[in-house]
């Protein structure tokens, strides 16, 4: 017995197969559309491997970006992700705004020295900024990182130097003021780490994310790392190399209206610069002497009772141009070994 399609019931079926033709093609839609738009960032190439669709949720899956510099170096691409989530958030919704959250799960972000052109195709902030709004056109809310790591390399230094912070995690809630926060840095953020040679990572920030040069109040900490672990940073740039130490460090920023002010305070404890035979086995006798000149020094500007040296590094300016000042800051490290030692921890002077 043939079945009769009446044409309404014909009209549904096309449009229930054209909504599943659309929803099978949608997520390669998406991959080609975001693999033009980073693909369209100067002085990168970029591209993802594979997309995913959640509409229910109303969400997409990210997986596999790569992005790299034209000029950079090909084995260490600047940004790798291997998954984000980008998605509604709900909660923001129950409050009547739409608002998004983004979710990357173990990224890579690797700054070598030298690899950018430095020229006029270099991207700008408006460049970053278009790229996020195109990924996601709704405002963010909310924005998380777990396991991340951010790397610095130089391969133009003698030796090679290589730095990084892992095993990061690092959450930033209420970047649209979606809560109403009645002040006037209404967002948080907070981080922890860990760093090459047994570092420990923690900051946190208020911030203003709504101005267009966001305003910010931050306090961040590293301690626990062993100086030996950044040997090749200290002899690539300050021509030697200690045998022991530690080194805990302390910073508070804080910006309104693009203006810097802040501090950076190094703790050195227990550092051991010299080690005659191998220091004149592996640099010769000059080396070796060079080497005990810096440990005398260092001996001088140590706090005896404490086994320490320490500064306080003073900061300003603009967030283009910050800076330091030199002589304040050797004026500060005799301060520490002769006259008032310095404390640990954050100041909350700003």
């Amino acid at each position: 017995m043939a079945i009769t399609l009446t044409k309404p019931l014909k009209i549904g079926l096309t449009v229930v197969a054209l909504l599943l033709a659309f929803r099978i093609a949608l997520p390669y839609i998406v991959k080609n559309y975001v693999n033009k738009t980073l693909d369209e960032l100067p002085g990168y190439t970029g591209h993802v491997e594979d997309i995913d669709i959640a509409l229910i949720r109303g969400a997409y899956q990210i997986d596999g970006l790569i992005l790299r510099e034209e000029k950079g170096n090909p084995k260490y691409p600047f940004l790798s992700i291997p998954e984000t989530d980008l998605s509604i958030e709900w909660k923001a919704l129950f409050k009547g705004k739409l608002v998004g959250e983004v979710v990357m799960a173990s990224p890579v972000l690797n700054m070598v020295a030298g690899a950018s052109s430095g020229s006029q195709e270099d991207p700008t902030m408006d460049h970053w900024t278009d790229v996020v709004k195109d990924l996601m056109p709704i405002t963010i809310n909310r924005f998380a990182v777990h396991n991340g790591k951010l790397a610095f390399m130089d391969f133009s230094a003698s030796p090679d130097v290589k730095l990084d912070i892992h095993a990061m995690e690092l959450v930033a809630l209420n970047l649209a003021n979606v809560e109403k926060v009645a002040k006037k840095l209404p967002s948080s953020v907070t981080v922890t780490g860990k760093s090459i040679g047994g570092g420990t990572l923690k900051g946190k920030m208020q911030v203003n994310a709504l101005k267009e040069i966001p305003d910010f109040d931050s306090d961040f900490q590293l301690t626990g790392v062993d100086l030996t672990s950044l040997n090749s940073f200290i002899k690539a740039y300050a021509k030697f190399d200690v045998e022991r130490g530690k080194l805990d460090m302390y910073a508070e920023l804080k910006s309104t209206d693009g203006k810097l002010d802040g501090y950076i305070k190094p703790f050195f404890e227990e550092v051991k610069v010299l080690n005659w035979k191998k220091d004149k086995k592996e640099g010769g006798v000059l080396s070796a002497v060079k080497e005990a000149v810096i440990g005398i020094f260092a001996e001088a500007a140590e706090n005896q009772k404490r086994d320490q040296i320490a500064t306080h590094v003073p900061i300003k300016g603009d967030l283009s141009n910050p800076q330091t000042n030199g002589w304040k800051t050797f004026i500060n490290v005799l301060k520490h070994a002769f006259i008032n030692a310095f404390s640990k921890g954050i100041e909350n002077s700003l």
